[in-house]
């Protein structure tokens, strides 16, 4: 019974068309949510259920979720409850490939996620808060522990002990959790917090979030982004991060290591994307110290 309902739900909300909009921001998600919770989701399915958003038509995406912690609104009774979202384009138009340029896309990944979510007209079942683009925000494995309660407060500390948690599990493919961070707590505050963490992870963690302080004109982690930079073991996107912001940020000390990277030779497709860079962040930092002269 609960599947029949489910579907007429979808199929009565494909009638209408929608718009979306990304939400970049875990507070503009926090808005725009009835409930924000962490969950397991298990991996997405397609329904079969085409809805029409934004004039294209998207295929419907489904999970069920069990709650872990809901820091906004009251979950439902029942567990595990399905959670709904859209995909880009809907698979029957794609046969030809297609191209896609915009907000980045996402429903909820296998696992651990922060769910922002919308009620629908069964209890059991919820919407992504935006169809198409990415709300959920994908968390470490294992739970870390918070105290909890429903105030703002409480969400800050307990999503910040769950981002670095993932800083610590994802950092050698991903470093946007140290970005959630700042987004989460503001940027003072995050760059207190950002560096007391720092002190206690390994070293390519602390230089990752060194690049990140650079980029917020703390210059006394401007060396631990030149060690990053220069690091020939390092992967090249993190080594060109750092360039980044020796480029925006850095001191007439940076100068001379974005000159040698520069001039390293290019064996891979990676490090070519890496030598553009430098070499931007290097013209970059070069012209900003000549204007201040």
């Amino acid at each position: 019974m609960q599947a029949v309902i489910f579907l007429f739900v979808a199929l009565t909300a494909a009638l209408n068309d929608e718009s979306a909009r990304y939400l970049q921001s875990i507070w503009q998600r926090w808005d725009a949510s009835d409930l924000v919770c962490t969950g397991v989701a298990s991996g997405p399915i397609r329904t079969g259920v085409i809805r029409k958003i934004d004039g294209s038509r998207r295929d419907q995406l489904s999970s069920e979720v069990t709650f872990e912690t809901c820091f906004k609104g009251k979950p439902p009774a029942l567990s595990p409850v399905r959670v709904i979202g859209y995909s880009v384009f809907a698979s029957a138009d794609t046969h030809d490939g297609v191209l896609y340029a915009g907000p980045p896309p996402g429903f909820l990944r296998k696992g651990r996620n922060l769910l922002f979510l919308r009620k629908t007209a069964t209890a059991d079942v919820l919407e992504v808060a935006v169809p198409i683009y990415e709300t959920a925000i994908r968390l470490a494995q294992t739970r870390p522990r918070y105290p909890t309660n429903s105030s703002a407060a409480s969400f800050r500390v307990a999503l910040t002990q769950e981002f670095e948690a993932a800083i610590l599990q994802f950092d050698a493919n991903d470093v946007g959790d140290i970005d959630r961070i700042v987004d989460l707590l503001g940027k003072s505050e995050a760059i207190i917090e950002l560096s007391n963490f720092s002190k206690t992870v390994e070293l390519p963690i602390q230089r990752d979030i060194a690049v990140a302080l650079l980029a917020h004109d703390q210059l006394e982690y401007e060396p631990l982004a030149i060690s990053l930079l220069t690091d020939t073991e390092a992967l090249p996107w993190k080594r060109a991060n750092a360039a980044g912001a020796l480029g925006q940020h850095g001191t007439e000390r940076a100068v001379p290591y974005l000159r040698q990277v520069a001039s390293e030779s290019i064996t891979t497709d990676d490090l070519k994307s890496l030598h553009v860079w430098v070499i931007e962040a290097s013209q970059r930092l070069e012209n900003r110290l000549n204007e201040r002269r």
